[in-house]
């Protein structure tokens, strides 16, 4: 945008904010903070590395499917590289991540398990802010130990 409105700028970073405290509050494991990034009901499509088929899903239940994901886990969700679109009350923010994964129980040749990818994370204005209502998760590459991630672990 060659000329940007000082709207569309704010919009801007709003969208950009929830993005980045919706990754913050899964390493804080800080799940009402998690849960204010949300709508009420989200689609949902993480099947490039889970293999699960894309759904929507209520936020209690996303968030829920977090607490027993991260549980005993040390994270760090690393977010870059923000391209943002606003129209009306709809926005798109595509980004770049990176997830380091830690799980300090486990021998230390297993513990860790990294996932490098882009997001494209849906928004829709609500009345004090942005809430994430679609994530889609591209992966390029993983490394380390798949047991570690929660929901893989969950699935052998």
């Amino acid at each position: 945008m060659s000329d940007p409105t000082l709207a569309w700028l704010r919009d801007r970073a709003e969208v950009t904010d929830t993005v980045l405290r919706f990754a913050n509050a899964m390493d804080r494991q800080d799940w009402a903070a998690l849960r204010a990034c949300l709508a009420d009901e989200l689609e949902i499509d993480y099947s490039a590395l889970r293999g699960e088929p894309p759904r929507t899903v209520l936020a209690e239940e996303y968030v829920a499917g977090r607490v027993s994901g991260l549980a005993g886990l040390r994270t760090q969700h690393v977010s870059t590289n923000h391209v943002v679109s606003v129209a009306g009350d709809r926005a798109e923010c595509v980004s770049a991540f990176l997830i380091h994964r830690l799980d300090p129980a486990r021998p230390p040749e297993s513990r860790t398990f990294d996932t490098a990818g882009h997001y494209r994370h849906g928004l829709a204005r609500a009345g004090n802010g942005w809430r994430i209502d679609r994530i889609v998760q591209t992966v390029l590459w993983s490394r380390g130990n798949p047991d570690v991630h929660g929901a893989l672990r969950a699935r052998t």
